[in-house]
């Protein structure tokens, strides 16, 4: 674990697997909107004055997550969750699964789905004491959360997650200001697009109100 100094009298953004490239556009987006910045997850991010708690994600189980997070003091405004699992294939239901490697399947599959889904969920419950009504949370979604999208059965346990937090995200906006993001990163700005997307809500120049931003 590596920490940065904060920056007093600044809310506080907790990132959820955005140390890797795609997440940076969310932590500039964060930092420019002079957030103070925590990232967990199994990359650090490069990017300075951002607080990393690194680890495994094979090995991330509730308590190593309870741990962490009730060393984490301050107030949170801003949680976003851009992690990603998955463990099934086309050929995890076509081929021939051998009795190890059917239960090792199922073992990863288990766990992708709390780390996907559940993990989320015990967060946003663990930091009850640290987060208000006024707090803003964020999913990285899919396009897979349409069952008409083309292959969308050929990701069955990824699609599946996001669909699943799509309708987390819908039921804690009873309670928090809550969005969700359907990205397309194959567009030449979308990373600005993403980058502008986050400043504008951080900035209150964007109303949240359980809706998917496609992007």
């Amino acid at each position: 674990m590596e920490r940065s100094t904060h920056r007093f009298n600044m809310k506080t953004a907790l990132l959820i697997g955005c140390g890797g490239t795609r997440g940076e556009d969310i932590v500039n987006g964060c930092l420019d909107a002079n957030y103070n910045v925590i990232n967990i997850g199994s990359s650090k991010s490069s990017i300075p004055n951002v607080t990393n708690y690194t680890m495994h994600w094979d090995n991330l189980h509730i308590p190593q997550l309870h741990k962490i997070l009730t060393n984490i003091k301050t107030n949170i405004d801003f949680i976003f969750f851009n992690q990603n699992a998955s463990s099934l294939s086309t050929d995890s239901f076509t081929g021939k699964l051998k009795t190890l490697d059917l239960w090792k399947s199922v073992k990863h599959w288990t766990n992708s789905y709390w780390l996907s889904c559940q993990l989320p969920f015990t967060l946003i419950h663990t930091l009850e004491k640290n987060i208000n009504k006024e707090t803003k949370i964020g999913w990285m979604l899919s396009s897979f959360v349409f069952i008409d999208k083309k292959g969308v059965e050929a990701h069955a346990d990824y699609s599946g997650y996001k669909f699943t937090n799509y309708l987390i995200m819908k039921n804690f906006n009873k309670k928090y200001n809550c969005f969700g993001i359907n990205p397309d990163f194959t567009t030449s700005n979308s990373s600005q697009k993403l980058y502008q997307l986050i400043t504008d809500i951080l900035n209150n120049k964007q109303n949240i109100n359980g809706q998917m931003f496609e992007m």
